[in-house]
């Protein structure tokens, strides 16, 4: 096995209060952006081209590298 990096988030590391238990791993940061993007629009009704950058910087905040054996 190898164990390899990944960049980490779920909507209760950004906003506990939403109850949502998503969560979401991605080799880099654009891409966990582009999933969790996808997933706020369709879930959330959220755009993060129009999220507030309170709501942004929180959002790299709560982003967290970790290590996966794969």
């Amino acid at each position: 096995m190898v164990t390899k990096e990944y960049k980490q988030i779920g909507c209760m590391d950004v906003d506990p209060s939403v109850g949502c238990a998503f969560q979401v791993r991605a080799e880099t940061e654009e891409e966990l952006s582009r999933l969790c993007s996808e997933h706020g629009k369709f879930v959330h009704n959220m755009d993060m081209a129009t999220m507030s950058p309170d709501m942004i910087a929180k959002f790299k905040a709560a982003v967290k590298t970790v290590k996966v054996e794969v």
